[in-house]
């Protein structure tokens, strides 16, 4: 019986030694298999940098290597995306919007000029808004799309206006959505203060501290994929090429088309010269006269309601066909931010003008 106590403290220590070993092995096993996941994360960037299952397409348009996404039938949808001259800025932003829209429209999502995966510029020249704009239009005519409806979102939706003022023969209905780009000048709200940290670091965190800074809520609207496909195409030799091009002022005066928040007056001289032409042709000769949807977000801190309002009189001076949505609880993105919203209601503008 004395040996009894010596014998349960012996398991006793051994069962604790066991048990020791094995929470070890589960630890490592555990920091194995977050580096196996975190491996697999990484590497699982594709080389295209797709997102969201969509597949990539490429199309030589006018020498400059474009890539696009592709999907559904019937009407061609166009969906433009840009902002600043950035590989951080694609089509990957309607990852979202487009299943949902190719169940009604033949939808088509190319990169901008110079950013996403769509190459340079042939020409230096075209580093600015008249080259962007040309480069849209040539997509259009490269895949023979004939005439289009055609959306863009923040600087994208300048893209749009001005493909629409420029070519209106191939515009079949415009949706522009949260773009001071487009609209007449005036204020960006508080912008300049929201994003002043954001211009100090470098240009991926940049990008994530202006998302926080815009959106309504960044972290739901652009998930890790997102960010990682971003980052990807942000390190690539053609994205190192476009910014010391635009560092060295490439382009001319018309390279520049962004907040004033950004780039500031003397740069934005020229664009606003070329914004005034064209803003007053369309209030006073009425050069758009297709259907016109503006798309604004309530609570855009940059691209107010108000400036949205001044387009909507400059288009609606000379067309009765201008409608205006403004959607609450909707930040500088809320295309995205609140894509079947936004679906909702470009396929039920579009299903009203066409009957």
């Amino acid at each position: 019986m004395l040996t009894v106590p010596v014998i349960h403290k012996a398991l006793a220590f051994n069962n604790r030694l066991r048990l020791a070993r094995w929470c070890k092995v589960v630890a490592f096993g555990s920091l194995l298999l977050c580096l196996f996941l975190h491996g697999k994360a990484s590497a699982a960037v594709s080389p295209n940098g797709e997102v969201a299952g969509l597949k990539a397409k490429f199309v030589d348009v006018k020498g400059v290597r474009t890539r696009y996404y592709e999907m559904g039938q019937g009407e061609p949808l166009l969906l433009l995306s840009g902002g600043a001259w950035s590989a951080y800025s694609s089509a990957n932003f309607w990852s979202k919007n487009i299943p949902g829209l190719a169940k009604r429209f033949h939808v088509f999502a190319p990169d901008e000029l110079g950013c996403g995966m769509t190459g340079n510029p042939v020409n230096d020249k075209d580093y600015n808004i008249e080259g962007i704009v040309e480069h849209e239009y040539q997509f259009i005519q490269t895949l023979k799309l004939g005439k289009v409806h055609v959306a863009g979102s923040t600087r994208s939706g300048g893209t749009a206006f001005y493909l629409a003022v420029e070519h209106p023969d191939v515009i079949r209905t415009l949706i522009i959505a949260d773009s001071v780009t487009a609209t007449p000048e005036g204020s960006t709200g508080s912008r300049a203060s929201r994003t002043a940290k954001c211009l100090t670091m470098p240009e991926f965190e940049s990008e994530k501290c202006t998302c926080d800074a815009l959106s309504y809520n960044c972290s739901a609207t652009y998930d890790d994929e997102y960010w990682a496909a971003a980052k990807y195409m942000g390190s690539l030799p053609k994205a190192e090429e476009t910014r010391a091009k635009i560092k060295a002022g490439v382009g001319g005066p018309l390279a520049f088309f962004v907040p004033i928040a950004i780039v500031g007056q003397p740069q934005l001289a020229g664009f606003n010269d070329f914004r005034r032409k064209w803003i007053e042709r369309v209030k006073n000769e009425g050069t758009l006269q297709m259907p016109v949807l503006l798309y604004w977000g309530f609570n855009d801190p940059s691209a107010l309601v108000a400036r949205g309002l001044d387009l909507f009189d400059v288009i609606g001076a000379k067309n009765p066909k201008v409608q205006m949505v403004i959607i609450n609880k909707a930040g500088h993105e809320q295309a995205r931010e609140q894509p079947e919203e936004f679906n909702y209601h470009v396929i039920n503008f579009i299903d009203h003008t066409e009957r």
